[in-house]
């Protein structure tokens, strides 16, 4: 998806714990503060260490499954669902407006 967009990929904390991805691309009080035009979090609970480096994204789409998760609080748009359900259908939107979201 980032490729498609011509985004950043970025992670929280435990995507670093767990050897996924590099500090250098953790976003939250333990990482970088960022201040993107759409910031897409997938799966992600939106701590307060995690929404304390992304909180001033000019846009935030979330899909949690959790309907009280943090995220949902902060996001401008919520989706409540699987990202494994939810991600192709935004992939395949995504390849069909030729790299845009909306």
């Amino acid at each position: 998806m980032a490729e498609l967009l011509g985004a950043q990929l970025a992670c929280t904390r435990p995507m670093v714990e767990e050897g996924y991805f590099h500090a250098k691309k953790q976003i939250g009080l333990s990482g970088r503060t960022v201040k993107p035009k759409l910031l897409i979090a997938l799966g992600i609970s939106g701590s307060v260490q995690f929404a304390a480096g992304m909180d001033q994204a000019e846009l935030i789409c979330a899909v949690n499954t959790d309907p009280a998760a943090p995220i949902f609080g902060i996001a401008h748009f919520g989706f409540r669902g699987n990202v494994r359900e939810v991600l192709p259908a935004l992939l395949s939107r995504i390849e069909k407006t030729g790299g845009t979201v909306c």
